[in-house]
């Protein structure tokens, strides 16, 4: 397996956060822009995202897997949410902080980081079922994702709110795969031109709000260090075991455990900047499971997948 593809991916996601933190510390925009980029990125750029990934040809051949690959995903995340309750019982937290904590034990960053470790490893061939892996990730994301951003952050969650863009993009996406008439060029060009954006504008969203936080403050909140490593070495531990009891492929359970394995989804930060919740603390446990996951996610990759 290519190490070097994998760090440099990572390191890719640093450069582009100490970029909005700085561009927030010389004051080249303020957090009416930073929350302009959040409401781009979650109604716009994000659902491109989920489309483009879906405007793939099905195939009655590969049915077997693809649903596999649901159920898989659909039990990993619904097991996810019992997980996260459990392990904030035992571990605490501020109330403005358990949201943030629990949403960062179920969501990993599958797409930037997820899709680029999944090629490494697998070939470029396992890209299809991990972004049917990812169709759970976003109806989870979108629904429980939100309820937890939410938690304690000034408003007060409603049915409403599970009718967003990224649920609508999920419901077009499903459709697209399905239906035997692909999208034209011209709208699946715009859908990836669209999608492209969306990890370099959250990286610098996220710097942009790291700058408002002091450095100290960043690597001296020991809560962070432990959810971290809560999220890239126990979940996929458990992923790993819970898998060995059935009899799946090499690449059936290879996809799910690295998926597992990635740190706190991006999103995070995006989405509690959205719905007024605690947008500071998900910026810094993204950006300190993203710097552990340099050490991590090699460890993961030789002891359960390689």
């Amino acid at each position: 397996m290519d190490y070097v593809v994998i760090f440099n991916q990572i390191l890719i996601l640093f450069f582009l956060i100490i970029l909005g933190y700085f561009a927030r510390k010389i004051k080249m925009f303020d957090d009416r822009v930073i929350k302009g980029m959040s409401d781009l990125v979650l109604n716009i750029t994000l659902p491109a995202m989920i489309i483009s990934s879906m405007n793939r040809q099905f195939s009655s051949e590969i049915l077997g897997n693809v649903l596999t690959t649901l159920i898989i995903a659909v039990v990993f995340y619904a097991v996810s949410l019992l997980i996260a309750f459990v392990f904030v019982k035992i571990f605490g937290g501020k109330s403005s902080e358990k949201g943030i904590y629990k949403f960062a034990l179920v969501f990993s960053n599958v797409g930037f980081m997820g899709y680029p470790v999944i090629n490494a490893v697998f070939g470029s061939e396992a890209l299809f079922y991990a972004a049917i892996y990812n169709l759970p990730f976003n109806f989870f994301l979108f629904t429980a994702g939100i309820f937890y951003v939410a938690e304690k952050g000034g408003i007060k969650f409603n049915r409403k709110m599970i009718i967003n863009p990224g649920i609508i993009s999920v419901v077009i996406g499903v459709l697209v795969f399905i239906s035997p008439v692909k999208l034209p060029y011209a709208v699946s060009g715009t859908l990836d031109l669209l999608s492209s954006v969306t990890t370099p504008l959250s990286m610098i969203v996220i710097g942009g709000l790291l700058a408002k936080v002091h450095v100290r403050e960043i690597f001296s909140n020991v809560r962070v260090y432990i959810y971290s490593l809560l999220r890239l070495l126990i979940i996929p531990f458990i992923t790993w075991w819970a898998l060995k009891f059935f009899n799946l492929s090499y690449l059936m359970a290879g996809i799910p455990i690295i998926m597992a394995a990635m740190p706190v989804a991006a999103n995070s930060a995006i989405l509690a900047e959205e719905y007024k919740g605690n947008s500071e603390l998900a910026s810094q446990i993204v950006f300190i499971s993203t710097l552990l996951s340099l050490i991590t996610i090699p460890v993961i990759v030789k002891l359960f997948v390689a």
